[in-house]
Formats: C-alpha cells, structure tokens, sequence
C-alpha cells in the first residue's frame, strides 16, 4: 500500500465521523494499522503491542510520551493518547518537530467513540502532510513512537467498539 493514501484515509476519516459514530459506516481500522506499520516507526507491527504490559512497552520502547499508570495493565486497555497536533520547522535541514496533546477517550467514565476518530483523523493529516514533503526517514526520525502507538491504540478501540 502506498504511503500517499494516509492523506487520503485523514480526509476520507473528516467525512465520515459522525456516519461511523452513529454505526452507519465502519471504519476499515485494518488498512489504518498496515499504513502506519508501513511508516516503520514501531519495532513491531501493531498488533503486537494489544497484549503488551505497559512496563514492558515503557522499558523497551516508549520515549515517554504516553502516560503510563499501571505497569502490569496490557496496553490494548490503556486509555491515554497522544494526539499529534502540529508540526514544525525545516523540511530543508530535516528538523521536524512535532506537538502532542493527551486525549482520553474514556475520560466521562464512558468510552467517546469520536474522541479516537477525532486522534486518528489529526494524527492521519499531519503524517500524511509531512510524508508528501520529505523523505521518509525524516518522518522515521522524528515522529514519536507513543504517537504511532495512540494511532494504532485508537483504531483498535473504534474496531472493538464497532464489534460491540
């Protein structure tokens, strides 16, 4: 699959939100983890991380973005995100720096749907955006892995709920 199409999952995600929060739509979260386990940023491809504890996750791979609560919880029930929100600086000089938010889908005691669309559909733009302007090592070296691993972590909590 070509790494363009992660523009085009952003946009296609903006369009159809509230389609797929009233389960009129499903989200295809499959094609949404192979593109960003194509970006090779993750040691790993996603799936792999669901049964992860999150003191292993924290000792061989995290750069301490995420907020990590209880060490002996699998990351497939951590509820933090992190959402990429901006970046900046030179694509010239290959110095990419991106912005985080925390986002927390569960925060009203209750799981929001559109909370993770909303982190999925962010994330997506900006990836996409950079990609379409540099190499991709630049995008390797500078993109947080927490990020990469919200990403997935929310469009494995939408294909759950969407299961339900």
């Amino acid at each position: 699959m070509q790494l363009a199409t992660i523009s085009q999952v952003a946009d296609w995600l903006e369009e159809h939100t509230t389609a797929i929060s009233q389960r009129q739509e499903v989200l295809d979260t499959a094609k949404i983890l192979q593109l960003l386990d194509e970006l090779q940023i993750l040691r790993q491809p996603l799936s792999n991380y669901w049964q992860m504890t999150e003191e292993e996750y924290y000792q061989n791979e995290s750069d301490h973005q995420l907020t990590l609560q209880n060490e002996q919880q699998v990351l497939a029930q951590l509820h933090d995100r992190v959402l990429v929100n901006h970046v900046d600086g030179s694509f010239s000089k290959n110095e990419l720096h991106f912005t985080y938010n925390h986002e927390d889908p569960y925060a009203n005691q209750k799981y929001d749907v559109v909370s993770d669309l909303h982190t999925l559909e962010y994330g997506l733009e900006i990836i996409g955006a950079i990609q379409a302007n540099t190499i991709l090592a630049d995008l390797r070296n500078n993109l947080s892995q927490d990020a990469v691993l919200s990403l997935g972590l929310a469009a494995h909590a939408v294909e759950q709920w969407q299961k339900n």
